[in-house]
């Protein structure tokens, strides 16, 4: 996800999950004596006021026995029937809640199918509008838990499904959904039924439609996934350079980490708040940036990677959302590496530990952070840039060949899953063939990064640099590698050490006396420095 200004994405377009204690921030309910396997939404877009008619057929599994009660999140609309069979089933609302008597009760294992029949205005999730050209538009934006605002579910990342969505609408629409198109039959009152299935489990804010008047581009095939650009017909072309190495973008991510997992890669021109939505193969982009003078790429690298590591790997809880944005993060700096060298890296990993740094002063907060309840509040430079600065620094820590086999592997065992930051470590070790317990502790579960202050002195009679670095943060102490490069008369002269204690005083043998002494040059260290010397 790359989120718009906070202004956009306000408090009233997202909803705060609710404070959690001091363990985990994410206090979801969740159903233990449930997993929902499939939803099978239908829904008749009624008129341009916003007013719709749906139905959700909502199948599930039993996980224990004796299984009398489903709950799912609904809000606003009005509940017209629950049935199950063709039998009339009993059914409350509280608390944003719908509660439904299961008759007779299931035993464990056994399969149960529950359609739910509503009517009226979404207040929340999905919007009828016009778009910036005056045009009639229907988006469903779902981030983070919004999907309960216009059909009933488990509307939390936890419990993955499969989903098929039905859209009836007027025929001069064009409808994009998640998965593959089934079915388009026009109608003799001049609407027209769209048909999308999604095969692979995904989460709830991935299960979204579009309806608008779009120019459907068709950009061939990657590793044979159809490629499609959706774009209100003035923005066509702004959009076909906007995506124009979507196809670049998709081969180097199966190339790094493993097949593309969705049925088709479709990329939307859409009328949302959210700057881009990856919702799973169809993703969202708000229509903002196709209309000015100058179009920009950012942030389809991005929202591509997401296919994998949000919507294919999707985090257990929001407390581990830089899964999400991290991976995203970190794998759009890693296309730009392999599209223009490492200098694009180190240029990007740059500015992303600026954005750290930044934010550390405002909230000295851990990666995995239990003190922030509200997902909303997560998308913050720590959850994206240290996020992808963990990986950059895992990269450095492991090398290539280990790193990449470590990212292979954790996708390999949690694709169309979840994973939390322990699978992560899992996967990586198995790569490394050694323990990575201390680097995940002081990355990913503590505050802050190493704020060194480095001082140094040329000694001549032994032909040495004394170096004293000293960790100046107030938090705990780090253990990492720290490249040094002097500059001489004959060159730069590189020395790596290894940083672990509050102070260290170290004598490094050199050529010639050094002019000056810079730490970290090839930026693989998320850290602040001054540097003194003679």
């Amino acid at each position: 996800m790359t989120t718009a200004p906070r202004v956009r994405a306000g408090a009233a377009l997202l909803l705060a999950l609710g404070l959690g204690g001091p363990a985990a921030a994410d206090s979801y309910p969740r159903q233990t004596s449930v997993d929902v396997l499939h939803y099978a939404l239908s829904l008749d877009l009624l008129d341009g006021s916003g007013a719709v008619r749906g139905s959700t057929r909502v199948e599930f599994r039993a996980r224990e026995d004796a299984v009398r009660l489903l709950e799912l999140d609904f809000e606003g609309m009005a509940v017209e029937s629950v049935t199950a069979g063709g039998r009339d089933l009993r059914f409350r609302r509280e608390g944003g809640r719908l509660a439904v008597d299961l008759a007779p009760p299931l035993s464990r294992h056994a399969i149960g199918a529950v359609t739910i029949a509503y009517r009226g205005r979404p207040e929340k999730g999905l919007a009828a509008g016009t778009n910036a050209h005056g045009r009639p538009v229907v988006f469903a934006e779902n981030w983070p838990d919004r999907a309960r605002g216009w059909f009933p579910c488990v509307d939390h990342p936890y419990d993955k499904a499969t989903v098929e969505l039905t859209v009836t609408a007027p025929d001069r629409f064009d409808v994009v959904a998640p998965g593959r198109l089934v079915e388009t039959r026009a109608l003799l009152d001049g609407r027209r039924v769209t048909r999308w299935t999604e095969s692979v489990p995904i989460p709830t804010y991935s299960m979204v439609v579009g309806a608008a008047e779009f120019a459907v581009t068709h950009a061939g095939e990657v590793a044979d996934v159809p490629l499609s650009f959706w774009a209100y017909p003035q923005d066509a072309a702004a959009a076909r350079r906007r995506f124009d190495r979507s196809a670049l973008v998709l081969r180097f991510m199966i190339d790094a980490v493993g097949p593309y997992p969705f049925e088709k890669l479709a990329q939307v021109e859409s009328t949302t708040s959210i700057g881009g939505m990856e919702n799973a193969s169809a993703v969202f982009y708000a229509e903002k940036g196709f209309q000015g003078p100058e179009v920009s790429e950012a942030p389809v690298p991005h929202e591509i990677a997401h296919q994998w590591f949000g919507d294919s790997v999707t985090p257990g809880d929001w407390d581990h959302l830089w899964i999400s944005e991290g991976f995203a993060t970190y794998f759009d700096a890693l296309f730009y590496e392999r599209l223009l060298g490492a200098d694009a890296l180190r240029e990007r990993m740059a500015r992303a530990a600026g954005k750290v740094l930044e934010h550390h002063r405002r909230r000295a907060g851990p990666l995995v952070d239990p003190g922030l309840a509200d997902p909303r509040d997560k998308l913050n430079p720590s959850t994206y840039q240290k996020g992808a600065w963990v990986l950059h620094m895992l990269r450095r820590e492991l090398g290539d060949d280990a790193f990449f086999r470590g990212v292979r592997t954790f996708y390999r065992l949690h694709a169309g899953g979840n994973a939390v930051t322990d699978d992560v470590r899992r996967a990586m070790e198995a790569a490394a063939g050694a323990p990575l317990g201390a680097f995940f502790r002081q990355w990913c579960h503590e505050p802050g990064f190493p704020e060194l202050r480095v001082d140094w002195r040329w000694d001549a009679r032994a032909r040495q640099a004394v170096v004293t670095l000293e960790q100046a943060q107030a938090t705990g102490l780090f253990e990492a590698p720290v490249d040094l490069a002097f500059a001489t008369v004959a060159g730069e002269e590189r020395r790596t050490v290894r940083m672990a204690e509050r102070r260290q005083v170290l004598r490094l043998d050199l050529p010639s006396r050094p002019s000056g002494l810079r730490v970290d040059p090839d930026v693989w260290l998320l850290h602040a420095a001054t540097v003194a010397g003679p």
